[in-house]
């Protein structure tokens, strides 16, 4: 069908007359049936030029709406490449997920009435994995799924109640283990990386997240605490109740638990600019990993965790440090002389913003050290000794 504004329409069109009728024909009319004049020809092409200029403006201003609906929206299209799956799949480097992947397992935990799948990191080559305590109560039977498809059964060598980790043991050597790196490296605003393993995927499952800070007190809805943790946004949760956290190069800065994922109560995380629009990002938080080897390190000498105590309960205190509540009798605290109702400002070289800092800064003594206290009494500040016993 012709269109509209077709040549042989157009006002002042003389149509030729019939072959038979003419004393002569142009060399063109020789080649064959229904030729094509010139003049078609070129109506033709500028007409076919024209539709064409508008199909590809139309075809690139599609795209282009849709290249930004994609990178506008927080709910972005789950990827899969051959070794990963989720919605950051392909923004980790393959070199960067290589390293990492190997040392990242699926733990199937099977209870009475029901089972299911956590991720565990392998963070010593002889078969010590750590991964979040809490789903581990009451299991009947672990078993760990390495990367490469090899199944173990594992046993629990201890746990960290207080801090939701657990170290579980699998028969192996020369297992793969991770690059830890410094959270110091790590800045506001960086991209960081949520690694984990689902319950029927053998493949590394990524998210990317927005690094937000650290020293992050979290209260829990079990009535728990959770101190110095780092706090990240992501915009998906992870499909097990604990995953990996690691940088852009594969390097290993932390553990995300399980009862950080139930969290109700946190430091407020200021908004980063970024180039990873997150307009649904929650807030994730994982335990740093030099605090989670320091952990693994106790109980596997130990059986448990051991760091000093002081034998106080105390609150942020308005001006800064930590408020005493009360004293434990006899304990460090009352043999120091410190009693309810003061305010602990530093503990040896560290000085205290907070009543969580307290806790963080006894991480780092141990039983029978004795460290200096500074505090204020009715604002007056003074200074005392404690002699620290064991907190197990």
């Amino acid at each position: 069908m012709p269109f509209l504004d077709d040549p042989d329409d157009d006002a002042g069109f003389v149509p030729p007359l019939p072959q038979d009728d003419r004393l002569w024909r142009h060399p063109s009319e020789m080649a064959g049936p229904n030729p094509i004049s010139s003049r078609a020809k070129r109506r033709y092409s500028s007409r076919t030029g024209f539709f064409a200029v508008v199909a590809i403006g139309l075809i690139a201003t599609t795209t282009g709406i849709a290249a930004f609906g994609i990178l506008g929206s927080s709910n972005r299209a789950p990827q899969e490449t051959e070794f990963a799956v989720g919605p950051a799949a392909e923004a980790l480097p393959e070199t960067a997920l290589s390293s990492v992947a190997p040392a990242i397992v699926q733990i199937k935990v099977d209870r009475a009435s029901s089972s299911f799948v956590v991720t565990g990191l392998i963070i010593r080559s002889d078969g010590h994995v750590v991964t979040a305590s809490d789903p581990l109560e009451g299991a009947r039977s672990l078993t760990v799924t390495t990367a490469d498809g090899r199944a173990f059964n594992a046993t629990i060598v201890g746990t960290d109640p207080a801090d939701d980790l657990a170290v579980i043991d699998i028969e192996g050597s020369g297992l793969p283990t991770p690059s830890f790196g410094d959270i110091n490296s790590v800045a506001r605003g960086d991209m960081v990386f949520v690694i984990g393993r689902t319950p029927s995927d053998n493949r590394s499952w990524v998210a990317s997240a927005i690094f937000q800070s650290v020293g992050v007190r979290l209260d829990t809805t079990d009535g728990s605490t959770l101190h110095d943790m780092i706090g990240s946004a992501l915009d998906v949760q992870p499909p097990t109740d604990s995953a990996v956290l690691c940088t852009k190069a594969g390097e290993v800065i932390g553990l995300l638990t399980s009862r950080a994922a139930g969290a109700t109560q946190s430091a407020a995380l200021a908004a980063v600019p970024s180039t990873l629009a997150l307009p649904s990002a929650t807030n994730s938080f994982a335990h740093s990993v030099a605090w989670t080897r320091h952990v693994v390190d106790d109980i596997i000498e130990t059986g448990s965790v051991h760091h000093g105590w002081l034998g106080v309960m105390t609150t942020d205190a308005p001006e800064g440090g930590a408020a005493i509540e009360s004293v434990t009798r006899n304990g460090p605290a009352d043999r120091a002389g410190l009693i309810a109702g003061d305010r602990i400002t530093s503990l040896g070289e560290a000085n205290l913003a907070t009543s969580s800092a307290l806790v963080v800064a006894l991480r780092d003594h141990a039983a029978n050290d004795t460290v200096t206290i500074g505090y204020v009494r009715n604002g007056v500040a003074a200074k005392t000794f404690a002699k620290l016993i064991d907190r197990s």
